[in-house]
């Protein structure tokens, strides 16, 4: 009786696990590799008329989509299909500037699951050398950013600062040198600035902590103190640009407040912007 009992677990087991196959077989065959999606993505999609946004959530649902699998895709085909994309998206301005405005924050946000450095300097090559978005602003944007793709990668130096501490003593960024450094950008009037001043004390205790306030002074040194307990205070080093070249040179892109840098002691990137 035993013996019938596990025989038939063991048929009906087989049975399960071949019918599991067949569905993974199947599920395979039904579901078109990301390639193959991306290939028909934009099929029947009306480029010439605005009809696309008439359900404007909808239209950045189904970008949302094509923004999702152009990042499971090698870099080569995305950046093809990014763009035949661009390339239909032309036969309309308007629409042209609408999709434009929404590459940014699915691609270079630091909040985005998207984030993608190689594929948004790739669509900024694009945006630029199109010259269709007639907007001298965003343009300009678009080209700061661009330039701010080249500097604080990982791997190379962070680019170089005057700056002025708490105590009125200039130095130079690259001063830094010689020990392993966080480095936190903030506004000082940005409350999740200020939270990420106390999310950093205790994830980087080894690392020495230096937060540089953009649009910063002394009074917004003093301002910060007056905000936050000494615990959290204590470990930090508070320094602002006093010649502003943080803010009017695009030396780091600001857009992106907080945002953290790893530093190792012989002054390399470790990790950008995040």
């Amino acid at each position: 009786m035993k013996y019938n009992i596990w025989l038939v677990w063991m048929v009906a087991a087989l049975a399960a696990g071949c019918s599991c196959a067949d569905r993974a077989q199947e599920q395979r065959r039904s579901c078109p590799s990301p390639e193959k999606e991306l290939s028909v993505y934009w099929e029947g999609h009306d480029f010439q008329t605005l009809d696309g946004f008439s359900d404007i959530d909808a239209a950045e649902d189904k970008f949302d989509g094509f923004i999702s699998l152009l990042g499971q895709v090698p870099h080569e085909t995305a950046v093809a299909e990014m763009t035949e994309f661009m390339d239909s998206a032309s036969q309309n301005v308007v629409a042209y500037m609408v999709w434009s405005g929404w590459f940014e924050p699915f691609l270079h946000a630091l909040q985005s699951p998207y984030r993608n450095d190689e594929l948004f300097v790739a669509w900024l090559d694009k945006v630029l050398a199109d010259n269709i978005i007639d907007d001298g602003y965003m343009m300009e944007h678009l080209a700061s950013l661009r330039q701010m793709m080249t500097v604080n990668r990982e791997g190379m130096q962070p680019q170089d600062l005057l700056l002025k501490n708490e105590e009125g003593v200039e130095f130079m960024l690259s001063d830094l040198k010689g020990e392993s450094t966080l480095l936190l950008f903030v506004d000082a009037d940005c409350p999740s600035c200020l939270q990420a001043l106390s999310d950093n004390v205790g994830e980087h205790k080894d690392r020495r902590l230096v937060a540089v306030l953009v649009n910063g002074s002394q009074y917004h040194m003093s301002n910060i103190r007056a905000q936050l307990p000494e615990e959290v205070l204590a470990p930090w080093t508070f320094a602002y640009c006093p010649q502003g070249r943080l803010e009017t040179e695009g030396l780091y892109d600001t857009s992106l407040l907080p945002f953290r840098m790893l530093v190792t002691p012989e002054w390399i990137i470790e990790k950008s912007y995040f």
